[in-house]
């Protein structure tokens, strides 16, 4: 008989400890316990894009001594918290000389609840999550982001969150589970970004598949599916838009994620790899849609859209993958692409989005501004999406 000397329980354990304690070490580095994460402040030429106006008028509004007051910097310029952009961002809607200048729902529009979803890892999930989100909070409207994977990607970008420790602090699961759930107000988190919110996740949420299996072998049927949609429901009042950071795979979780949602996004990087499981995906999410329909608990979109994220231009093989994207998909491919870039990964490696760090951090600042530009136009096209299933002409 064959004695094997490693013990699978020791080397997870031993592990997983090392890497804790080293990522929370490198964590304590950039943001010590004693610090308050903090948004960064906007240059009137970068407030006057947000609203859609010249920065002459800006600077006419902050000269007559209306809106909120800025930072005058030594060098004359000013400067305006996100909270003061919000603020001005009132104070013109209020004179109603732009339409839409204050963007949020409005009587008769239903809250967006928006999927990212796809079960290929690396396709860029959590990335297009907080970038939308960070943007659309940027554009003034009231954002709430849920992170519906166990491994907490989207919540590890947060840092540390005062009042919430994943293995103290109550996430999506202590909203959604069947026996004593709690009001899901309890588990929004505010963030240092006006207009942004976030629903966490931790490793009990993985709970849920276990209570979904243990709940239709007592009560059978389709109601688990509701869970989600039951929970937001409480909250989504208080918001435009919702976003899910879905895990990547097709759980019940994902499942839920998907009959609450009211649009879906599938990013994927245009390789082949990842095009043939995001095909594998779509399989296996079409049999289980079958499942939902023949029981009445069917999803249905204001629409369903695919991302090419991770986008080198001029790479050949990814210029042909993208082409029988185009072929395949039409019209449900976005038009814009998000382009692979260092400053994306060195943004994430800090814990933040290109929203929040400044240009002048990086090395290489053209190389920020071929990112934030490609995003933006990505996010722009998804705030089309939004709009136009509210009904707006802008």
């Amino acid at each position: 008989m064959v004695t094997r000397h490693l013990s699978s329980l020791h080397f997870m354990n031993a592990f997983s400890t090392k890497l804790d304690k080293a990522l929370t070490n490198l964590s304590l580095v950039q943001f010590p316990p004693d610090a308050v994460r903090a948004m960064r402040k906007f240059s009137s030429t970068e407030v006057a894009e947000l609203l859609g106006v010249t920065e002459a008028y800006i600077r006419q509004v902050s000269l007559k001594g209306q809106g909120p007051e800025p930072e005058t910097t030594t060098h004359g310029k000013r400067q305006y918290t996100l909270e003061q952009v919000l603020e001005l961002r009132l104070h013109l809607a209020e004179k109603g000389r732009k339409k839409w200048i204050n963007p949020r729902r409005i009587n008769g529009e239903a809250c967006q609840i928006i999927a990212v979803t796809n079960f290929k890892g690396g396709s860029s999930k959590t990335s297009t999550t907080i970038h939308l989100g960070h943007w659309l909070a940027l554009r003034g409207y009231r954002v709430l982001a849920v992170d519906m994977d166990p491994q907490a990607s989207l919540t590890s970008l947060h840092g540390a969150l005062p009042g919430f420790d994943y293995r103290q602090g109550e996430t999506l699961y202590s909203a959604i589970r069947f026996d004593d759930a709690i009001p899901t107000d309890r588990v929004v988190n505010r963030t240092h970004i006006a207009g942004f919110d976030v629903i966490c996740a931790g490793l009990e949420l993985a709970e849920f598949e276990t209570a979904v299996a243990l709940e239709m072998r007592r009560n059978g049927g389709t109601g688990f599916l509701l869970r989600v949609s039951q929970a937001l429901d409480q909250v989504s009042d208080n918001y435009d838009i919702i976003l899910l950071d879905c895990a990547p795979s097709l759980n019940f979780l994902t499942l839920s994620s998907l009959t609450a949602a009211t649009g879906v996004l599938i990013p994927v990087p245009a390789h082949m790899l990842d095009v043939d499981s995001t095909g594998k995906f779509l399989e296996l999410a079409a049999s289980y849609m079958q499942i939902l329909d023949d029981a009445g608990a069917g999803a249905r979109w204001d629409f369903a859209k695919f991302l090419v994220t991770k986008f080198e231009a001029n790479d050949h093989p990814q210029a042909n993958m993208q082409a029988l994207m185009r072929q395949v998909f039409g019209e449900d491919l976005l038009l814009n692409a998000v382009a692979k870039s260092t400053a994306v990964a060195d943004a994430l490696t800090w814990k933040q989005s290109l929203y929040e760090v400044q240009r002048s951090r990086f090395s290489a600042p053209k190389t920020y501004d071929r990112a934030i530009e490609s995003i933006n136009a990505v996010n722009a096209e998804i705030e089309g999406l939004i709009t136009r299933a509210w009904g707006r002409e802008l």
